[in-house]
């Protein structure tokens, strides 16, 4: 009895039984894939920054006073926390939809300083056209001014952390009645808030 021989047909029987040479490429390029495929989810997953906090400028009116070319409304705002002017801009539109263009604050008008000065009508007469908008604190000191489309600081300052405790004042040639102000984003982080005049 040939025990060698009996060995070598055994092997060759079991060798045709193994997994042919295409289905297995087949096996290893799939899982390659997948592997892949994880790697790539995993690594993304780490990589990506984190959704923007939506911020919101709760905003509410009040009756606006003084007549053309002076007419002032103060508006009281309810910021989410974190939200400062450095996020946002502010748009004033018709209630047919008409975009109120934003004025260059007059000359010598709001003139910024370490030290805000205190807010008067005096130091902020309206404008020639449109309007411009005021960031009070508490005590009426000048932090911040939005003119001519962007805002403007205090000496020093680059930007003004909002608080409730602080007040938005517009100030307009003509009525800005039944207007609508709005903030919005001019960044990453995503910013609301409209109010009707």
């Amino acid at each position: 009895m040939n025990v060698f021989g009996e060995r070598a047909r055994g092997w060759r029987k079991k060798r045709r039984r193994g997994v042919s040479p295409i289905i297995a490429t087949i096996l290893l390029v799939a899982i390659t894939v997948v592997l892949a495929a994880v790697l790539y989810v995993l690594v993304s997953g780490l990589t990506k920054s984190g959704a923007s906090t939506p911020y919101s400028l709760g905003m509410t009116s009040s009756s606006p006073t003084g007549t053309a070319p002076n007419i002032f409304e103060a508006i009281t705002m309810s910021p989410t926390s974190g939200l400062t002017t450095g996020m946002f801009a502010l748009s004033v539109t018709g209630s047919g939809g008409a975009v109120v263009a934003v004025a260059t604050a007059a000359p010598g008008a709001c003139v910024l300083t370490a030290t805000p000065t205190t807010f008067t009508t005096t130091i902020c007469p309206g404008p020639t056209s449109g309007w411009y908008a005021v960031i009070l604190t508490s005590g009426s000191g000048i932090l911040a001014i939005y003119a001519n489309g962007a805002w403007a600081y205090a000496t020093g300052t680059t930007t003004v952390a909002l608080s409730a405790s602080y007040s938005l004042i517009l100030i307009s040639t003509a009525s800005l009645a039944t207007d609508t102000l709005t903030a919005y984003s001019t960044g990453s982080s995503s910013v609301s808030g409209s109010v009707t005049l």
